[in-house]
């Protein structure tokens, strides 16, 4: 079941979603507003990445300001982070998603990973940000970049993320991190 904003308001008195910086007016009929962060990753072309190998491009680092937007091109690739950090109980499904203002002119957030696990704890979310469109794109830190719907589960999730995930360590924008992404025989 979809958490509707009376669900959302109870979910955060309850302790089961924190964010933080939380402000009351991100929350809408079924979700929450976040925003981009500060921290930017662009990736250098130059390398094969090879997930066998574990093998990951570089990447430059961006700090973007409100007097020092990014302008992100046509076809450019980013990773980017939410402002806020935010905690996901276990008995709470997050799925983040773009705001449908900015993918009508094609900016999209995620490419594949928009499910937030139970047990990611005050942390930020990885972004995963694209211009599909023919324009550039500026991007301004703490605009509003993404929507969350929260679904409850229907039993409490046995597996914390934060526990044994292996970006639970990353604090803002994260990296790869290639493990054993083949299928062993």
């Amino acid at each position: 079941m979809m958490l509707s904003n009376e669900d959302i308001k109870k979910a955060i008195t309850s302790g089961q979603l924190k964010i933080e910086p939380f402000s009351e007016k991100s929350i809408r009929a079924c979700g929450v507003l976040m925003h981009l962060g500060a921290e930017l990753l662009r990736p250098r072309p130059g390398k094969v990445v090879d997930v066998k190998n574990r093998t990951a491009p570089d990447y430059d680092e961006i700090t973007i300001g409100a007097e020092a937007p990014y302008p992100l091109q046509p076809g450019e690739f980013l990773l980017g982070h939410t402002y806020e950090k935010v905690t996901v109980g276990p008995t709470l499904g997050f799925l983040i998603e773009g705001r449908s203002t900015l993918a009508r002119v094609g900016l999209t957030i995620v490419q594949t990973a928009m499910i937030v696990y139970p047990g990611h704890r005050e942390r930020c979310i990885t972004l995963e940000l694209a211009n599909h469109g023919s324009n550039p794109i500026l991007l301004y830190p703490k605009m509003k970049i993404a929507r969350v719907a929260l679904i409850e589960l229907k039993t409490p999730s046995s597996e914390q993320y934060d526990d044994n995930g292996k970006y639970r360590n990353q604090c803002s924008v994260g990296l790869p991190i290639f493990e054993s992404e083949i299928l062993e025989d």
